[in-house]
């Protein structure tokens, strides 16, 4: 059944929107009417658009925009909870779009629901919008779909991004406060150099007298701040996108990974972020029943341009010529021996998928220990940092006063 994007007001005359599926517009605007709605715009809804033709897809581009990972989570949690509750797939789906306040998300679902609908399985509709669903999402969805679990599966997808989710979220809150206390110590100091200042130059130019070099040095960045910082704004923005878009590139998006791994303590939280993805979404897709190989190759997409997705591409094809695991991952020097050792232990005595789980949780556990470690440290720096700033003004303001005093007496 075609699906049509609405605009419309309620009773209370406050205009919404959503999805309505319906045979034709004309059915569309009665069925509105029916859930008392005063339909104001009636369209089909369409394809979000291919990448370079819109403004949005420029702005994905450039920005590097995530998927929404937090409503696919609810929507998996959701699906599983009435799957298992033994509601029809299509009636699932219809319950999660009527309870999703993401208006693009629940014309996706919308879309999904149609097309499942007119006979296409759940994984082929998933494929068909790779901005929403990964690729180990729809993969561990057909592989449901073929074993008869696809209730199981999609309580193990939830699980495995509720994992994520949170550890997205501990991140964030770690470095919530140092990004808080940088951007207001910045805005302080530019503030400073910018307004108040330059009222003292005046002040300066009075005394006739030479000026110590913090002074003359202060007073130089405080002009050039002054009469400049448009073009300062400009570079600033244009070297953030020029970055941005050589990250697209997957040598150069190397270059700077291995550079970061070299940073102590920094580079260890990176890659044990990195390995507790990679082995995570292995494990969970090994216990869905996806094929290694298949398995290797959709984790290395997902990495992106990562090293690491580099290494299990590498991996996979190993595996597809009768390679173990983890004589796979021991080609590359990104995987440390622990992690080649405990899946060789799985591998031998079949628990590969519980071996797996394993080092994901250790490499977990050892990331909120290195990020609390940093959290700690990095206060006190950049409380420090700050403090070293505000005190080099200070003291290159009162220098010259206290020459002139020692001049007067």
């Amino acid at each position: 059944m075609p699906v049509y994007t609405y605009r419309a007001l309620n009773t209370s005359g406050k205009t919404v929107r959503g999805v309505v599926d319906a045979d034709n517009p004309h059915k569309a605007r009665h069925k509105l009417r029916s859930d008392g709605l005063h339909p104001i715009e009636v369209s089909p809804a369409v394809r979000l658009q291919r990448p370079g033709r819109s403004w949005e897809a420029l702005r994905k581009a450039v920005l590097f925009r995530r998927r929404p990972l937090r409503p696919l989570t609810i929507m998996t949690r959701q699906a599983a909870t009435l799957l298992s509750a033994g509601l029809p797939l299509v009636a699932a789906l219809a319950a999660i779009e009527e309870q999703t306040d993401d208006q693009e998300f629940q014309r996706t679902l919308a879309l999904i629901r149609d097309e499942v609908t007119s006979g296409q399985s759940l994984a082929d509709a998933l494929a068909r919008h790779p901005e929403v669903f990964p690729p180990d999402y729809f993969h561990l969805v057909r592989a449901g779909e073929l074993s008869g679990s696809l209730d199981l599966v999609l309580e193990r997808l939830a699980d495995h991004l509720e994992r994520r989710l949170a550890r997205r979220a501990r991140v964030s809150a770690a470095l919530a406060y140092p990004v808080f206390m940088t951007l207001v110590g910045g805005v302080v100091i530019f503030f400073l150099l910018s307004f108040i200042i330059p009222t003292l130059t005046g002040l300066f130019a009075n005394l006739h007298a030479a000026l110590p070099w913090p002074t003359r040095l202060l007073l130089a960045l405080s002009g050039f701040l002054q009469s400049y910082w448009w073009l300062m704004a400009i570079i600033l923005i244009g070297l953030v996108l020029l970055f941005r878009r050589y990250l697209q590139h997957g040598p150069f998006y190397r270059r700077i990974e291995a550079v970061l791994f070299r940073i102590p303590r920094i580079g260890s939280l990176i890659q044990r972020l990195l390995l507790a993805q990679a082995l995570r979404s292995l494990a969970v897709m090994s216990a869905g029943g996806v094929a290694l190989t298949t398995a290797l190759t959709v984790t290395a997409r997902g990495l992106g341009r990562s090293g690491y997705g580099l290494a299990l591409e590498q991996a996979a094809e190993m595996v597809g010529q009768g390679r173990s695991l983890a004589e796979g991952l021991g080609a590359s020097p990104l995987f440390p021996p622990l992690a080649r050792r405990m899946v060789a232990v799985g591998e031998a005595s079949g628990t590969l998928t519980q071996m797996l789980q394993r080092v994901a949780q250790t490499y977990e556990t050892e990331t909120d220990h290195i990020l609390s470690a940093l959290t700690s440290l990095v206060e006190p720096i950049i409380i420090l940092g700050m403090g070293l700033i505000i005190g080099f003004v200070v003291i290159s303001v009162l220098l010259p006063i206290f020459n002139l005093s020692g001049l007067v007496g």
